[in-house]
């Protein structure tokens, strides 16, 4: 990189409450994109206390978000407390997400 490139980032907050919306700490966050590229923008990780967890990645997308106690796609699991959202990156912010899960 030269000193005429700037580097931009792209990063997202993401925030899971209840319905009543209080935080939910270690629930499992994954974000995806249905494309066709060499790069895949998933991401995976667990809340915080706070019910928080952040993700950088390379470019601006537009990502589904979702957030589950226990994910296990093999299962039919009628009781999980769920949900999706999507979010859109922009360039050199932290966006900010809320998922509420039911």
């Amino acid at each position: 990189m030269n000193s005429c490139e700037v580097e931009h980032f792209y990063e997202a907050e993401i925030t899971v409450v209840n319905d009543q919306g209080e935080p939910m700490p270690d629930f499992t966050v994954e974000t995806t994109v249905e494309v066709d590229a060499d790069y895949e923008p998933y991401r995976e990780g667990v809340t915080n206390d706070m019910g928080k967890v952040s993700f950088s990645y390379y470019n601006v997308a537009i990502l589904k978000v979702k957030a589950c106690l226990i994910c296990d796609p093999t299962t039919d699991n009628e009781d999980e407390i769920y949900g999706e959202a999507l979010i859109v990156l922009e360039e050199d912010k932290i966006v900010p997400i809320t998922v509420v899960v039911y």
